[in-house]
């Protein structure tokens, strides 16, 4: 029997999002570490979730929305 996929909620895709564009996302850095270490800053990791809400907000979630629309239609 296969697997049961369920729908990721929205932070969660924006997390992916984030580990996608940044590997280092997760691993948080002082504001005094040197640049060339791994990890983002507490500030650079909000700003990185918030342009990845951004992306996600107008281009993804109209996306949803209409096949939602779809769903439901046929029910």
């Amino acid at each position: 029997m296969g697997t049961i996929k369920t729908m990721k909620t929205k932070e969660e895709i924006i997390t992916s999002m984030c580990y996608t564009y940044r590997h280092d996302f997760g691993l948080l850095k002082l504001d005094n570490e040197p640049s060339w270490t791994n990890g983002m800053t507490k500030k650079d990791a909000e700003m990185l979730y918030k342009t990845m809400e951004q992306i996600y907000n107008n281009n993804i979630e109209p996306i949803l929305e209409h096949y939602k629309g779809k769903e439901n239609a046929t029910k």
